[in-house]
């Protein structure tokens, strides 16, 4: 009889055991990876991280979940610090999924959303099982620093550095990133081939290896058939923009382009308590260069800039919300983002071609 019982409670330690694993298998998190959660790395929302600060997070990240993480080089700046980008999937290995892409800090003082999206990676990644749905079809490649050597530039030297930091002569430094993507390039106002002025679209279009690198993803999913939306992150209208910038006309999807617009609009408004809005930027002002029409241009069929906002209870802080505002700011963010992803995955999900 004991040796009955012995046996039956060996069998039922058994099963128990391929449950937790199929289980975690079902979510592409492995046992181990499991275990390690609560000891991995906690993303610090109580200041603003230098560039180094911001490597070695995303660094110990995907050590700890290395199973659904991958850091990729994608890029030097003139300074020669390493772009990066860190995708995101949910582990369980199948090809041929869709992606979004996420920049941010492609303007230097913008420091918020570098945070956001450091946040947003947080919650694709230790959040998992919350947000599961957003990686069932679809990965996610963030590149959370864009433009490094002018954020640093920002940080120590000028708060109110736009652009990079390479040199154009006669000691004027600097192209503005988001001017120097190849659609309708140099064009719009007076200011934008001055290269002494932070609006300065650069000699050529991808002159700077920030938006090389940019590019270079944008191609890359693309040309893979895998490229859906494309987000980057600025500040401080308090506005979704979507295409395009450099002309009044409206883009061919414009009624989907401005549905998700307004969801993300209403959602970060809803959390916030601040004013969103969401449009076409070109219509009353135009100019050229931008990535948000650049990734349109070339085959994302959603593409959108989200224009953060500084402002708790009426005071708007610039760029520079104080530190205790940053994680609130980031969830309001991330709320938007969310939104919007949800929506856009709805409109193009993976087919049964794909899987």
């Amino acid at each position: 009889m004991l040796l009955r019982v012995n046996t039956l409670c060996a069998l039922w330690a058994l099963l128990l055991s391929i449950t937790f694993v199929n289980r975690s298998s079902a979510f592409g998190v492995s046992r181990g990876e499991r275990s390690r959660r609560h000891a991995g790395p906690t993303l610090d929302t109580d200041d603003y991280y230098s560039y180094e600060g911001m490597l070695e997070y995303l660094g110990d990240l995907t050590k700890a979940y290395s199973q659904r993480l991958k850091l990729s080089d994608v890029g030097t700046t003139y300074e020669n610090r390493t772009l990066k980008t860190i995708t995101i999937s949910n582990g369980d290995g199948r090809k041929g999924k869709k992606a979004i892409f996420l920049v941010a800090a492609e303007h230097a003082r913008e420091w918020l959303t570098p945070v956001a999206a450091l946040y947003a990676v947080e919650q694709l990644v230790v959040n998992f099982e919350e947000n599961a749905h957003l990686l069932k079809d679809y990965d996610w490649i963030i590149m959370p620093m864009v433009n490094p050597d002018g954020y640093m530039y920002s940080r120590s030297i000028d708060k109110k550095w736009r652009n990079n930091r390479s040199p154009n002569g006669n000691n004027c430094f600097g192209t503005n990133i988001n001017r120097n993507y190849d659609i309708d390039w140099g064009q719009g106002y007076p200011e934008i081939t001055d290269p002494c002025v932070e609006h300065y679209a650069g000699s050529k279009p991808f002159s700077e290896p920030e938006s090389r690198a940019v590019r270079d993803v944008m191609l890359e999913l693309v040309n893979a058939g895998k490229g859906v939306m494309f987000l980057g992150l600025h500040s401080r209208h308090k506005s979704v923009f979507y295409p395009w910038v450099y002309q009044s006309e409206p883009a061919d999807n414009v009624k989907k382009l401005k549905e998700i617009a307004k969801i993300g609009a209403e959602a970060i408004e809803n959390a916030s308590g601040v004013t969103f809005t969401y449009e076409q930027y070109g219509v009353d002002d135009n100019f050229g260069g931008t990535s948000l029409d650049y990734a349109y241009s070339i085959g994302f069929p959603l593409s959108f800039a989200l224009e953060l906002s500084g402002e708790r209870g009426g005071i708007s802080f610039d760029f520079w919300p104080p530190t205790n505002l940053l994680k609130d700011l980031a969830d309001d963010t991330w709320k938007g983002i969310r939104a919007m992803a949800e929506k856009g995955i709805e409109y193009y999900p993976l087919t049964s071609t794909n899987e």
